[in-house]
């Protein structure tokens, strides 16, 4: 399977286009069960939930939450991720889609 790169400045430019200046609002897709996820929905359904900053786009809400999503993670065995975005050091980090892509 063939994975869209690109750079952290492209993937937040990208997110900026759809969704405005606050990633909070940023939604994701998860790619195996579709939940949709952004910072400020999980945070509604889970107000308990703290940071979110370190995976909504990594692994799906259900892994923090139970009755949503799945226990999906794009740090597993099975790379069916579409995208991979540059981390600091050109290290390839693989994220779910924007939900509206």
């Amino acid at each position: 399977m063939s994975r869209e790169r690109m750079s952290f400045a492209e993937w937040k430019a990208l997110g900026k286009k759809l969704y405005g200046d606050d990633p909070r609002q940023w939604e994701f897709r998860c790619v195996q069960c579709g939940n949709v996820q952004s910072h400020a929905s999980v945070t509604k359904r889970n107000p308990q939930i703290g940071n979110t900053s370190t995976w909504i786009y990594y692994s799906c809400e259900g892994r923090h939450t139970d009755g949503v999503g799945c226990d999906w993670t794009l740090g597993g065995l099975f790379r069916i991720h579409q995208r991979e975005v540059d981390d600091e050091k050109g290290k390839p980090v693989p994220v779910f889609l924007f939900a509206s892509e």
